[in-house]
This record gives C-alpha cells, structure tokens and sequence, in this order.
C-alpha cells in the first residue's frame, strides 16, 4: 500500500463523496478506523457518506459519535436537523439546526433552513433568526472578548446546565482568559460524563504541566492524539491544527477493490469512542465591525435531544506518528470551522417543512443597526 499523510488522504475522501463515490468512500474510513478507531475528522466524513447514500440511521449513529467528541461540530448538528426531520421529528431537527445556526450565525443557508424549519411547525415563517446567548457569546469569543463571552454563556448555562457545547467553549473562554481553575473545573465536569470530549481534553492538558497534578497530564494528551494527532502538536492557544504539517501524519492508503464494502448494519468501530449514545471548511467568520470597536474601547436553553497558561511546547521531530496498516490504539479540540456555504453534500429539502431562541439579551447596537434581534422567550422552541 502506498503511504499518504492522513490529512490529504481525508481530503480525498471527501471528494469522492461529492463525486457520489460513497460505497468507496465508506471503505477508505473503515480502512483510517482500523488504525485511528476514535479519529473524529474521520467519522465526519463518514457520517457525510452515509447522510449522502440516505443510510440515515448510520449517518446519525456516526454523527452522534462526533458530538460526543465534538459536542459543537457543525456538520454534524447540520446532519442530524436533516436526519431528525426525515424522521418526523420536528423539535429534534429545529434544536440541532439552532445549533449550527449559533456555530456560524452569519450563515445566510443555515438561517433559511431555520426559518422554514419554524415555519413549518407553526405555520408561519419568522422574518427574521432571533439570536440567542450561544451565538452572541461566540461572537464576543471571535471578537476576543473573553469575559462577555464567559458573561453571556453562564447565564445560558444557569438556563440549561446539561449543554455540553456551551460547556465546551466556557471551558475555552476561561483558558483563554487566564482563569485556570475555573477551566479545570469546567474541564473536569465534561469529561465525567463526555470522557473523550476533545477540546476538554486538550485544555486540562495545558494546564496540568504548571500544577501539582503534572503526572496526570499524559493520560489527557493520549486521549487528544487519539481524537486529533494534528491537534496535539498545535498550540493549544490555536483552535486549529492548520499550521501542523500534513506529512506529521501518514497512514498507509486502502487499495480498494470494487465491491469491497462489506454490508453491515452495526459495524465493529462503532463502539469504538466508547461513550454511550444517551449521552449525548475551513475558514474562519469575519468579526463583526462592533465587536473590533468594542475591544478597541473596553476590554473585557433549552432542553437537549435526549439522549493562559503557557505549557512547554511540543517538538514534532520527538514524535513519530507514521503508522502501518496494523490496527493500534494511537498514543498520547480544534472543531474544524466550515465556510460560510453549506457543504456541496448537504442537500435540505425542498417541501416546506418549525421559533428557536434563548431568553432576550441585550445586543449591541451595532447588531441592531444590521437587523439582528435578540431572542425571547415567546418564540422559543424546545424539545
């Protein structure tokens, strides 16, 4: 087998499911599972390949097992709207868009898709997305506003405690801000019940090296390089792993065979995260101009579907991270942002098909100006 760095190599996949090429794409992920079991860039694009081959049911098995490693992907909160939906289930597929809708709210697709969403429930389509406390509080995170972030997410929090992607970017905004126990904290209440969430995972990791509990810090570094092996060679200031060498990674590449897809309703990796279901491209958005004015002046719930400190850094040339085809368990967050266009593999239906939003806060009036509006409790939706 020929050796490829397992970024490209994921690239590749993903244009084969564009092109239609699923059956191939399916085996070339199983192939990555074998020797990376609990990679989460890989089940992405397997969740994408079977959401493409309308095998929903493994899409949204595969999806589910993103969020519980990525409790704030966007393609996968997009993919589970559309599975939900087909389903007949209504709120199901209106929280899970309003989650992407507060990942990327300046997604002009995401908030039609929304707003059909809540038309179809109610009857009447809303003119315009209400923004809730999530979306604002990753605006301020964009921004580098910290501590409005942090502000905006506890009290979304005090609302819902059981949301694990705010809990998730909580966690971020205090590393971020310097507020170390309060992120270890936040850290540790994530992974009691998520205990391979990513970006948990990589925070307490960072921070355990400056602490008495330094020897721990191993066991949360395997558990990043199982998820990501790009990321842990990132800094963990970064949110992504865009500046980590493609070649740091290599994995040797399926020679597929047509028909070499082996039909299977419950695959051998699906247990493989080891979470339990109940519990749960790139590009970044620009800041908003009242946000650069902002910290240039000053600085700084709903019911869920059922279920700076400055760590050493890492030299890649000590860690080797070619692998062959053999199956192992790697040793030792970054959420890849998508672009501003839904992904070409996403096709929303076109029947018409329904208020999300969190309790009102207060926006500035920049984002008023633009025709944003807070959300209130009265065209809420939940589950």
């Amino acid at each position: 087998m020929d050796k490829i760095p397992l970024r490209n190599y994921l690239k590749e996949i993903e244009n084969q499911v564009d092109r239609g090429e699923t059956d191939q794409a399916i085996a070339h992920c199983r192939h990555i599972l074998k020797t990376y079991p609990k990679n989460l860039a890989t089940y992405r694009v397997l969740g994408k390949a079977f959401l493409e081959s309308r095998r929903y049911g493994d899409a949204a098995d595969v999806f589910q097992r993103v969020l519980s490693g990525a409790p704030d992907d966007f393609v996968s909160h997009v993919g589970m709207s559309i599975i939900r939906e087909d389903e007949g289930n209504q709120d199901a597929a209106i929280w899970h868009m309003e989650r992407a809708f507060e990942i990327q709210p300046y997604n002009s697709a995401i908030q039609d898709e929304l707003r059909r969403l809540y038309g179809r429930r109610d009857g009447l389509e809303p003119p315009k997305v209400r923004l809730t406390r999530g979306a604002l509080a990753r605006m301020y995170a964009r921004g580098n506003l910290y501590q409005q972030a942090i502000g905006e997410l506890r009290a979304a929090l005090a609302e819902d405690p059981q949301r694990s992607d705010l809990q998730v970017l909580l966690a971020r905004m205090y590393f971020m801000a310097g507020q170390k126990v309060e992120a270890v904290e936040t850290c540790s209440n994530l992974l009691k019940r998520l205990p391979y969430c990513l970006e948990a995972n990589r925070v307490i990791s960072a921070i355990l090296p400056e602490t008495e509990r330094k020897e721990e810090t191993q066991v949360y570094r395997e558990r990043v390089m199982a998820l990501d092996p790009y990321l842990v060679l990132a800094s963990p200031f970064e949110t992504t792993a865009d500046n980590v060498r493609d070649q740091v990674v290599v994995i040797e590449k399926l020679d597929y065979k047509e028909g070499q897809l082996e039909a299977t309703s419950q695959p051998a990796w699906a247990a493989s995260l080891g979470v339990s279901f109940e519990e749960f491209k790139s590009g970044e958005e620009p800041v908003p101009d009242w946000l650069q004015a902002i910290s240039q002046s000053k600085s700084p719930a709903k019911k869920s579907e059922p279920s700076a400190p400055s760590p050493e850094q890492i030299d890649e040339s000590e860690i080797s991270l070619e692998v062959s085809g053999e199956a192992a368990e790697a040793p030792m967050l970054s959420k890849e942002e998508e672009s501003e266009e839904l992904p070409s593999w996403i096709s929303l239906p076109d029947q018409p098909s329904g208020a999300g939003g969190e309790k009102a806060t207060e926006i500035p009036e920049g984002m008023k100006e633009a025709g944003w509006e807070a959300s209130s409790g009265g065209t809420g939706g939940t589950l």
